[in-house]
């Protein structure tokens, strides 16, 4: 049993880091966009066309110019903070299955090895029953989102 338990928690803690991965990708995206969106707007703030200009507008717009060669950087950090984001906000969720995954392939003993494989098929299911069914999700056809 202690190989099996050990097998179910190295697939326990390779899921749960591609999991992770994959939705701080989605949020790094998400950010990126967002970045890229302000730099389209301050490049149409800074390329608009008007007769009359004060001094402030005239030198703020030429600052907006100036700085678009910083599109490309604040979308790099863009991209790399909702990284960051994505982690910190997906982590806590499979903070167990790094728990009994790890108690799972340092344990020496064979009924603490089972335990934690019994307690990672517990998990995944759960979370098979919660995330992927919607049994457990309330709808409510009235409220707007």
């Amino acid at each position: 049993m202690s190989a099996i338990s050990k097998v179910i928690s190295v697939l326990s803690i390779s899921s749960a880091i591609v999991d992770i991965h994959k939705t701080a990708l989605i949020y790094s995206k998400k950010e990126r966009s967002k970045a890229s969106a302000n730099c389209v707007l301050e490049n149409s703030i800074a390329y608009q066309k008007s007769d009359t200009f004060s001094y402030k507008d005239a030198s703020r717009k030429n600052w907006l110019r100036d700085m678009n060669f910083l599109a490309g950087i604040k979308e790099i950090f863009g991209s790399i903070k909702g990284y960051f984001k994505g982690i910190a906000k997906t982590s806590p969720r499979y903070l167990p299955n790094f728990i009994l995954g790890t108690i799972g392939l340092v344990s020496k003993s064979k009924s603490l090895a089972t335990v934690s494989a019994v307690g990672l098929a517990g998990l995944e299911v759960y979370d098979f029953i919660v995330h992927s069914t919607k049994l457990t999700q309330k709808t409510d056809y009235l409220k707007v989102k």
